[in-house]
């Protein structure tokens, strides 16, 4: 279903004027899980505790910690940590349990009540809370409000991955508001998806497209998802548009599959995708133990593409090496470059590395990505 045009609207009018109110933000985007949710009565809460956390002395840090993780209990939700109601802050607020970017986001909006400067610091398939009253450390309410210094930021992450994560200096680099927003969007989308919900994903994409509508591979999405509720002259139209403006590599199967939609043929019946269906997430260790097979099927179609004088044939021979990974469940992200989804972000690899050896997260691509050690 679309987004509520209500919503969309108040949507708009919150993001298209500057950096956005991050808490009211998540809010709007409990009311995509949930339309009935309660916003006031969230508002309400934070400023409860906001209050209980002001009045508890001079040491307002220790005060936001004890409050909010030892005598309210809040928690990373580790049962159900991909329910779509861990991206709810409404829903987090009120069970006192989510995933660690909206139990940040919580964190934050208590503190910043009760006159503590915090930020959000986006990490590779986690979320933490920095900021002046820190010191240079960082505060992790997934794990119940833990401090601890940057260094042991690694190894927090190497329990996520099972493999060290080399972070570099500006590891506690804050986040702007509007890029928490799209974590939190695509998160839910994410989530969505691999429950089958298109439609629901749909409305989350179109959230996510007026907070940054210069972000063309949302128009790839946004088709894929039509094509799988069986609105395929909406996806003709949106995957027609962004293969106008893609990379070659990137719009040469969008354009084949497009040609197939205007041909009459039938590549995805409803709820089936097109060029996803085989997406899975990959433990690191099943990712590694794939990795001898893509890359020997890549070290031959990159043999054959340079064998070949014909751009035609080279293309065919990309098309064909994106096909036979598809189908595996890997995701292309451009010429002889691989990413296999984790569930919190992507194990990357490009040829011709030997190992698969970086990661990034879901909004961050190849450029943002960082070394598994």
């Amino acid at each position: 279903m679309p987004a509520d045009g209500g919503l969309l609207a108040r949507w708009r009018a919150l993001v298209e004027t500057g950096e956005p109110d991050l808490f009211e933000g998540a809010l709007l985007v409990s009311r995509l899980v949930d339309p009935a949710e309660d916003l006031d009565a969230a508002r309400r809460r934070v400023a409860e505790l906001a209050a209980i956390v002001g009045a508890e002395g001079d040491d307002r840090l220790e005060a936001l910690r004890r409050v909010l993780f030892d005598e309210e209990g809040f928690r990373g939700d580790e049962e159900s940590y991909d329910e779509p109601s861990n991206s709810s802050v409404a829903r987090v607020l009120a069970r006192r349990r989510g995933m660690p970017i909206t139990l940040s986001i919580v964190t934050i909006e208590v503190g910043r009540r009760a006159g503590l400067d915090l930020s959000g610091i986006g990490l590779p398939g986690h979320f933490v809370v920095g900021g002046p009253p820190l010191n240079g450390r960082y505060l992790d309410p997934f794990d119940g409000g833990t401090v601890g210094e940057p260094e042991a930021l690694s190894v927090r992450l190497a329990a996520i991955f099972g493999a060290p994560v080399a972070l570099g200096d500006d590891a506690l680099r804050p986040d702007p508001p509007r890029q928490i927003l799209a974590r939190v969007l695509l998160n839910l989308r994410r989530s969505y998806e691999r429950r089958h919900r298109w439609e629901e994903a749909l409305a989350a994409l179109e959230l996510s497209e007026a907070l940054d509508p210069a972000e063309g591979s949302a128009l790839k999405e946004r088709g894929l998802l039509l094509l799988k509720v069986g609105r395929n002259a909406d996806a003709v139209d949106a995957l027609e548009r962004y293969a106008a403006t893609a990379s070659p590599e990137e719009a040469a199967p969008v354009a084949r599959l497009v040609a197939t939609l205007r041909g009459g043929g039938d590549p995805a019946a409803p709820g089936e995708a097109p060029e996803s269906a085989a997406r899975r997430v990959f433990s690191l260790s099943e990712a590694r133990a794939l990795l001898p097979q893509v890359r020997g099927l890549t070290a031959d179609a990159v043999s054959r593409y340079g064998r070949l004088p014909g751009e035609e044939e080279r293309r065919e021979v990309a098309e064909e090496w994106a096909r036979e990974l598809r189908s595996l469940g890997l995701e292309i992200k451009g010429l002889w470059l691989v990413d296999f989804d984790s569930g919190a972000g992507y194990y990357c690899w490009k040829y011709p590395e030997a190992a698969l050896a970086h990661f990034h997260s879901y909004e961050e691509g190849f450029a943002g990505r960082v070394p598994l050690q």
